[in-house]
């Protein structure tokens, strides 16, 4: 179970970031005709599913390397 929750969470960290960073940059980008209004749109999702993501991962992260024994 927890290897399951580390690879959502990652796939999840991974696509927030990936919506996060093409939010950020997409006023640049379109030269201002996307403005930071609009781009936020997708820069607040992006940021909530990164961290939501992260805080499902760790915990599964430390779960998966105490079965290995690897964390003590």
């Amino acid at each position: 179970m927890a290897k399951v929750l580390l690879i959502l969470g990652i796939i999840g960290m991974v696509l927030g970031g990936g919506v996060f960073l093409v939010s950020v940059l997409l006023p640049t980008l379109t030269d201002g005709r996307t403005g930071w209004e609009e781009a936020m749109l997708g820069i607040i999702p992006g940021m909530l599913v990164f961290f939501l993501s992260f805080i499902v991962a760790l915990p599964a992260l430390f779960a998966v390397l105490r079965k290995k024994k690897l964390w003590p």
